[in-house]
């Protein structure tokens, strides 16, 4: 969901910037009955994009086209970190932006396959007046495949029909940014994209625009959504918005700077099947062969501060491999209604803090040292894994281990253990 996401926010931003001018354009997407309103700001060369949260998603990061350096900027504010992507040319093989990530020990090396992304745009040669600028309307067509050896095997298309204006004087070389699609892979893997741009039509700044999404083939997941611009002004913006902000980090991908999904958020308005209400509806229809686990947020029964939402969509999404799929459920009902096999519940029993990593902490904070990297965690997780169609504890056991970086970083390492044998313990 969060993948299909950030596709509809990298369509909404894709297009223009201009030369002396500077705009503010407020517009509203609508999806499945959920709104979210983003900020576009042009100035010069150079356009920032400010997407809002939708169903506890995105809302976390602000992309800066640099046109006139040809690159592309992400930027968190809440973890104050920023990655650089170098704008992509037709056929053009990209490798990654940025540091390339640290492996964390025991983990499996990758190299990754091939992504390619094929884009076509037909100018219908209808024109109407928007906001006092004529507008065109176009149909493209984007679609991505992904190599048998790639991290990311998830197969899209999207077909667009939509209006586009010709800011005044614009000027930007390219119509996207390199690998709008990437989506996290198991640690250690990143794979190569391949960008190519047929047919006459000329993209720009979208006013009005209907999409079809659709993922993993006829029986996968398609989403509908649609935008629509509600405000277009023009007004005096300050130089920073469109800079990386000073004191910023630069993360080593741009998946390291996206939150997880707030799920409490997503299921927040829903219907619960406990009340007699209608259950909600999973995200997707469940594939034949797939095994469904739902997976409750991790109750965490020691000092140390963790985020429970956050490792459980992380759990969630370590559950979701081949003929296994985790989804994020707040209590049984919902995962029935949800069409899962299996529920698993976990605690979080032990996150203790090695003495000589304690020390460090403190010695960084003296010194103004960034000691991170010498913390030392001894973690472990108590989890049970229930059938839901016969009501059985099908497995109970725990996983454990000590691990370098934060506690957030050593309760996902545990949880990775945990998947590994939940999913050998659905069948």
């Amino acid at each position: 969901m969060k993948f299909i996401l950030s596709i509809t926010l990298i369509m909404l931003a894709a297009g223009i910037t201009v030369f002396g001018q500077n705009y503010k354009i407020k517009q509203s997407t609508s999806m499945n009955g959920q709104t979210m309103t983003s900020t576009v700001y042009v100035k010069g060369s150079r356009k920032r994009t400010e997407n809002g949260a939708m169903m506890g998603m995105g809302g976390d990061i602000a992309d800066i086209e640099q046109c006139d350096l040809k690159r592309n900027v992400k930027v968190s504010d809440k973890k104050k970190m920023y990655v650089v992507e170098p704008f992509a040319t037709d056929v053009e093989e990209t490798k990654p932006a940025g540091k390339a990530p640290p492996l964390q020990a025991g983990t499996r090396t990758a190299r990754g396959g091939t992504v390619t992304i094929t884009t076509s745009i037909v100018d219908t040669g209808e024109r109407k007046q928007m906001y006092g600028l004529t507008a065109r309307r176009l149909k493209t067509s984007m679609s991505m495949q992904s190599s048998p050896d790639a991290c990311s095997q998830q197969d899209t298309s999207i077909e667009s029909d939509g209006w586009y204006i010709d800011l005044p004087q614009f000027s930007c070389p390219v119509t996207a940014p390199r690998n709008p699609y990437s989506q996290p892979g198991m640690r250690g893997c990143v794979d190569h994209t391949i960008v190519k741009n047929t047919g006459t039509g000329k993209l720009g700044f979208p006013l009005l625009l209907t999409q079809t999404i659709r993922s993993g083939g006829d029986s996968g997941m398609a989403f509908t959504p649609a935008i629509e611009t509600v405000e277009f002004s023009t007004a005096a913006l300050d130089d920073a918005l469109f800079d990386i902000p000073v004191g910023y980090k630069q993360a080593n991908s741009a998946n390291d700077l996206y939150g997880r999904p707030d799920y409490s958020a997503m299921m927040k308005g829903m219907p619960d099947a406990s009340d007699g209400m209608p259950a909600p509806k999973p995200v997707n229809t469940k594939r034949p062969g797939v095994i469904r686990i739902g997976v409750l947020m991790p109750a965490n029964k020691t000092s140390e501060g963790v985020s429970a939402g956050d490792l459980q969509s992380f759990l969630a999404q370590r559950l979701t491999s081949g003929n296994y799929e985790g989804v994020a459920v707040s209590n049984e009902a919902q995962a029935k209604a949800a069409g899962c096999d299996y529920i698993v519940s976990t605690d979080i029993s032990k996150m203790k803090q090695s003495t000589a990593s304690k020390i460090g902490g403190m010695f960084g904070k003296v010194t103004s040292t960034d000691t991170s990297g010498a913390q030392n965690f001894d973690a472990q997780v108590d989890f049970r894994l229930m059938s839901l169609a016969s009501g059985a504890q099908v497995l109970q056991n725990k996983a454990s281990g000590k691990f370098n970086g934060s506690a957030d970083r050593a309760a996902e390492n545990v949880l990775t253990m945990e998947a590994s044998a939940v999913m050998a313990g659905a069948k």
